[in-house]
């Protein structure tokens, strides 16, 4: 598809991992493959929103919260959810002289003074005490109670099961967490595993274990306190990036992702947080020559605050590709034909909305339409019907270029010029034969139905292993109606 710059900024290639230029909080205390987490680690640190870290065992997720607690100076409370009772966190429940209500003796583990809290093992957690948990994490309650002192949540879970994992891999217990829960947490952050990091990383994690305790470099809490300050400059006057969000959430959910409203105003606040944090680390570098670019800003924030990451990995290169295109969609002009065209998420329908007579589209963008929406379906016997059907809908009316022409070209030879040949057939083969020829019977010889057995018969006898014939038939059909293809200017098939 044409690359459509925002108007809004420059465009500027996002990528998938952002290396950091200076390492403060990871690196100096030998966690090394997390560079590119700094900016979200520190902006959650800034912003106070709930912080969820996703990995596998022996990954230093717990390291790592525990010293950034101790450099803040914060009281800090580590509890372990597979393990921990309720009375653990509040303490020994006492009723009061009037038998009326209970208040608690406090305890070396309660929870009523913590500026921290740690819930490790969170997807191991019993459902009635996940509960009692989620209140923490969302509102700082226990029991309706305030927690007054109560600053940061943090948890940490180890990713739950899926379908193509290798039995030795799976976490025995570790389920997916509650969505409602997952999403409760302003960060998700997968981190990173010994099969992510280079050679060099790997070389160097193993030697860094003799060095001792290692400290930051920096002053932890100056740190933060400056990533807040400018956070909650840019919360008294955000920048224009509301219309990113929307386009977002219609791209998501044309994916089959929805996102609540909560989670949306969540992540317009966590990416104000996360360029207040690259702004803050970009100055202790001492790069501060350009302000960091938004595009990549906003895919870090969707990239490390999607509540998905909860229940399995997600594919960041389709994400990234959402995330783009909603990053063009927001910085194009009101009335701009491709506007209307990048909101609609289906290939499929953004060329017959392109296609239509009047449609202000040049030749190489409505081109490179065409050849998304077939490129789009799976399977050849799909990209050959999309191609008749586009090929038949736009031979009169519309001019491609020549690659166009030549991509729907190759996926037609075998229907508009169907090959006679004889061959013997057996099992499944043979079935699927009969089965086209049963549907083949049944058609008239109007031009639908003489395309349509044309495009059954181009794929016997070794087709098929993907879909059924009658699917074929039935999308084929469906497709002639959606691009408004009536027969009155169509021939018959060779």
């Amino acid at each position: 598809m044409k690359n459509k710059a925002p108007a809004k900024a420059p465009p500027v290639a996002t990528p998938l991992i952002l290396k950091a230029s200076v390492s403060l909080l990871t690196k100096p205390l030998g966690l090394l493959g997390w560079d590119q987490l700094e900016p979200v680690l520190l902006a959650a640190l800034a912003t106070s929103e709930p912080l969820l870290l996703i990995g596998r065992h022996g990954t230093a997720k717990s390291f790592l919260l525990e010293r950034l607690a101790q450099a803040l100076g914060l009281s800090y409370r580590f509890y372990n959810a597979s393990l921990v009772n309720y009375d653990d966190l509040v303490g020994i429940p006492v009723p009061n002289a009037q038998q009326t209500s209970l208040h608690y003796i406090s305890t070396p583990t309660a929870i009523w003074d913590a500026e921290v809290v740690f819930i490790d093992e969170l997807n191991r957690t019993r459902p009635d005490l996940q509960n009692k948990l989620f209140s923490i994490i969302h509102e700082k309650r226990v029991q309706g109670v305030r927690l007054e002192k109560l600053r940061y949540r943090w948890a940490a879970m180890n990713p739950p099961p899926t379908d193509d994992q290798e039995p030795g891999d799976i976490y025995l217990g570790a389920e997916p967490l509650d969505p409602a829960l997952a999403d409760r947490f302003g960060f998700l952050i997968a981190v990173p595993d010994w099969c992510d990091l280079s050679d060099s990383e790997k070389n160097g994690l193993l030697v860094d274990q003799f060095r001792g305790r290692h400290e930051f470099p920096v002053n932890v809490r100056a740190l933060v306190a400056r990533t807040t300050a400018t956070f909650e400059l840019l919360c008294a006057k955000p920048p224009d990036i509301a219309g990113y969000f929307v386009a977002l959430e219609s791209q998501l959910r044309g994916s089959g992702t929805r996102l609540s409203s909560r989670r949306l105003a969540m992540l317009f606040r966590t990416t104000l947080g996360i360029h207040a944090a690259r702004m803050t680390l970009d100055l202790e570098a001492k790069e501060a020559t350009r302000p960091p670019d938004w595009e990549t800003t906003l895919f870090m924030a969707i990239a490390h605050g999607h509540p998905g990451l909860a229940a399995g990995p997600i594919d960041r290169a389709t994400l990234l590709a959402l995330h783009r295109q909603a990053w063009a969609i927001a910085g194009l002009m009101e009335g701009d034909p491709w506007k209307e065209l990048l909101n609609i998420a289906d290939p499929l329908e953004r060329v017959a909305v392109a296609s239509r007579a009047g449609f202000p589209l040049s030749e190489a963008d409505l081109s490179s339409l065409v050849m998304e929406a077939v490129a789009s379906q799976p399977g050849d016997e799909l990209r050959a019907a999309v191609s008749l059907v586009l090929y038949l809908a736009l031979r009169s009316g519309k001019t491609i270029a020549a690659t166009a022409a030549e991509t729907l070209a190759s996926q037609l030879c075998r229907v508009l010029r169907p090959a006679v040949s004889t061959h013997e057939v057996y099992g499944q083969k043979l079935t699927c034969c009969r089965e086209v020829a049963n549907l083949c019977s049944a058609l008239t010889d109007s031009p639908c139905d003489r395309y349509t057995r044309n495009l059954l018969q181009a794929f016997l006898p070794d087709g098929y292993a993907n879909i059924t014939p009658v699917l074929l038939r039935n999308t084929f059909v469906q497709l002639w109606a959606r691009f408004g293809l009536d027969g009155s200017d169509l021939k018959a098939a060779a």
